[in-house]
């Protein structure tokens, strides 16, 4: 007999255990007409590419049928009458699939990554709580009640072991002279030599530039008017006349 594989998909409001009845339907046609089902895989609730009769999901079922071709016939008629079935496909191959087919090992391999991860979440939450709360407990238990006085704290040196004060750094010493002196009062004393010098040459400087604007505000001033030469023996004639005058009235 020939060999088949079937695939057919239920609408999304049914229940899982309304697609195994459904199954069990579809395996009865085929051994009432002399075929067997070899295989049945139930794949679970999928989403669809397209909507299917508003239909967003729906149930996978997978047959392999060892059967005559009236079998097929009359169970591919069935699933075309039944309102839960929304679409089939049927496809002869030379031999049947051993062992659990491709989308069985990807469901398979899903839920034991799945597994895997939920398992781990559990034992991270689990560590993180019971950290915290030894953390929490220990915390609590170091820390004094409120109740309970709490002793002084002593000092540092007092909590090594002994009474000797601490050492005090002795203020830097004045630098020394001579020899002795560090070498950067050289250094120094040239900085300042060469200050005084830039400062002798900038007062210089500013002397000679006022000197210069004097000189040339003196030659910028105008020479004065000369006064005619007739006007000074003019004046001494003028006052001789006046007083002629006088005398001669108080002659009179």
């Amino acid at each position: 007999m020939p060999f088949y594989e079937n695939v057919f998909i239920a609408r999304q409001d049914i229940s899982t255990p309304q697609v195994e009845s459904l199954a069990d339907d579809f395996t009865k046609i085929i051994e009432d007409q002399g075929g067997t089902v070899a295989k049945r895989e139930y794949w679970g609730l999928r989403g669809l590419a397209y909507r299917i009769k508003k239909n967003r999901k729906a149930h996978y079922v997978l047959f392999n049928i060892d059967a005559p071709a009236e079998a097929v016939h009359e169970m591919e008629r069935q699933m075309r009458l039944h309102e839960d079935v929304l679409r089939y496909l049927t496809l002869r191959v030379d031999e049947l699939e051993e062992g659990p087919s491709a989308m069985m090992q990807r469901r398979g391999g899903r839920e034991d990554r799945e597994g895997r991860e939920g398992r781990a979440g559990r034992e991270g939450r689990e560590g993180r709580e019971g950290r915290e709360g030894r953390e929490g407990h220990e915390g609590r238990a170091g820390r004094p009640r409120r109740d309970e006085p709490q002793a002084p704290q002593k000092h540092a040196r007092a909590e090594k072991g002994t009474d000797r004060p601490a050492k005090t750094e002795a203020p830097d010493a004045a630098p020394k002279s001579g020899d002795d002196a560090p070498a950067d009062t050289a250094g120094d004393k040239a900085a300042g030599k060469a200050g005084d010098m830039a400062a002798g040459k900038t007062k210089a400087t500013a002397k000679a530039k006022a000197e210069d604007s004097g000189r040339g505000a003196a030659a910028r001033k105008k020479p004065a008017k000369a006064k005619p030469e007739g006007d000074d023996d003019a004046k001494p004639s003028a006052k001789a006349a006046s007083a002629d005058e006088d005398e001669t009235k108080g002659d009179a």
